[in-house]
């Protein structure tokens, strides 16, 4: 405590006032209240005093900041009062001091600790939430704001597309209760909808007590695991089919089916597609279909081995038959397995005019400097080329600029309406014109009757393939040795010979 004179000097200080500023009475004689009062603070006090001087009876009532004796900085509560004498004229100032500098800094060091904590919260994300007993929200970070919603007096204001339904809201609450009950915690996996999108979420809550061990709310973390799961997916995915694929070899589950391809000027069968299939694992008798395996082939990574197989068994083939060999476009733009296949065909004693490479046009189109070098070095070694699916691509006949390609096969997409639609007609009339001018020979995909295959010899077609020809069937049934391949779609028997496609 200390009495203040109108003219600011201490008229008596008690020895707590001496303690708390460091500074004797004999010291403090030369020095003023406002000598001691922290810089920033003085203005109030002087702003007080001038109030309290006109006659106004009201205290002041702060926190306020001192500078002790050995500089530093003391907090205090204050409460100054003017003494009026019976006139109503200030006579003095009495001033009550408590040193609250612990309690503030631990006020600071408090908040200090919270806005650290928000700032974590805030830059984690992960959506933090903390619920009361009543289930309204106390805490909640930026994430939890932006993924689930924003909150107002406790509550959720969930976007309208996302609002979770009457089910959802219970099935919360009651995880709620059983953690403030129960006290244990609690993880689950649930799917929402998040903009529209399903995604899945994995929360974990868990309770929150007070000093005296009482749960007085529940605390949850929300993560988004849906890429997470994905990835898990994919990766059992890709495991599963490495298995599949890789044992398929070991195991001789994969088997070659040949469809033949009739010349339309002899009637004979001058060539076959092979096709790949896959035995299930479980059941030998029945195939996997191709649409189920070479697409996750080549999704995963493993066209490389099916094609190493493809190659080895066609070779084999062409000893006797001539065969076409289909490649993915990602194995011919790999040099590692361009010198393996390169390496077979020269080690090789099949003929080499048997032997026929054929490339998708759409894989043409994603590679083309690949299948183009791809071409050439096995032309190199006297094999011939095939452009599959020919005329689906944008950039059709430009590719017959840059290709060394033997063989053109017409899109079954031109040739399934052939003798009812004009514009069908006329493009199947381009590629024949443009295979003259190239000097290449054109088959034509997916006949499936006399009519259209009396078209295409009409057309100037020089081979057909099709239904129609003949159905896929085992190579070691079209190729026994009691047996011929044979044009199924008319009489007379066809020329030895097979065309191979690998992945049909």
């Amino acid at each position: 405590m200390c009495v203040v004179g109108l003219d600011r000097s201490w008229l008596r200080v008690n020895d707590a006032y001496c303690e708390l500023m460091g500074y004797s009475r004999e010291e403090l004689e030369n020095l003023t209240y406002r000598d001691l009062t922290h810089p920033d603070d003085r203005q109030r006090d002087d702003e007080w005093r001038e109030r309290a001087m006109a006659g106004s009876t009201e205290p002041l009532i702060e926190e306020k900041r001192y500078v002790g004796k050995d500089g530093r900085i003391i907090w205090v509560d204050l409460r100054v009062e003017m003494m009026m004498d019976d006139e109503g004229r200030p006579m003095y100032s009495v001033s009550l001091l408590q040193d609250i500098t612990e309690k503030h800094q631990a006020l600071v060091d408090l908040r200090s600790s919270e806005r650290e904590l928000r700032l974590i919260l805030d830059n984690i994300p992960s959506a933090v939430s903390v619920r009361g007993r009543d289930y309204s929200y106390r805490l909640v970070n930026r994430a939890f704001e932006k993924r689930i919603g924003e909150v107002a007096d406790g509550k959720i204001r969930f976007p309208e597309v996302d609002a979770p339904t009457p089910e959802a809201i219970a099935e919360d609450r009651a995880i709620h209760t059983r953690v403030l009950i129960s006290g244990e915690r609690i993880q689950e996996e649930a799917v929402a909808s998040t903009d529209g999108e399903e995604r899945t979420y994995e929360s974990i809550k868990f309770p929150l007590l007070d000093e005296n061990g009482e749960i007085y709310a529940v605390g949850a973390v929300l993560n988004d695991v849906t890429d997470r799961k994905r990835r898990e997916v994919a990766l059992k995915e890709r495991l599963a089919w490495t298995e599949q694929i890789r044992s398929s070899v070991t195991e001789e589950r994969l088997v070659l089916h040949g469809q033949p391809i009739v010349n339309l000027a002899t009637g004979e069968t001058e060539q076959a597609e092979l096709l790949v299939r896959m035995k299930d694992s479980r059941d030998p008798g029945r195939l996997v279909p191709p649409g189920d395996f070479l697409p996750a082939a080549e999704k995963f990574d493993l066209i490389s081995v099916i094609d190493q197989w493809v190659v080895g068994e066609a070779l084999e083939l062409a000893r006797k038959h001539r065969v076409e060999i289909n490649l993915s476009g990602m194995t011919i733009s790999d040099p590692v397995q361009v010198a393996k296949i390169e390496r077979m065909v020269a080690e090789s004693t099949a003929p080499r005019e048997n032997i026929i490479f054929e490339i998708t046009e759409t894989a043409v189109a994603e590679n083309l400097a690949p299948a183009r070098a791809f071409a050439e070095r096995l032309r190199g070694l006297g094999c011939e080329f095939a452009l599959d699916d020919f005329g689906v691509g944008f950039g059709t006949f430009t590719y017959l600029k840059h290709l060394p390609v033997d063989y053109l096969k017409i899109d079954i997409e031109f040739v399934r309406d052939l003798i009812s639609d004009e514009a069908n007609r006329q493009v199947v009339s381009s590629i024949v014109s443009a295979a003259d001018l190239f000097g290449m020979k054109t088959i034509a995909e997916g006949v499936e009757d006399r009519e259209t295959m009396d078209a295409l010899t009409g057309m100037g077609v020089d081979f057909a393939q099709g239904l129609y020809v003949g159905p896929p069937q085992p190579t070691s049934d079209l190729f026994r040795e009691d047996s011929r391949p044979v044009f199924t779609g008319s009489a007379g028997p066809g020329a030895s010979g097979l065309r191979m496609h690998g992945h049909r």
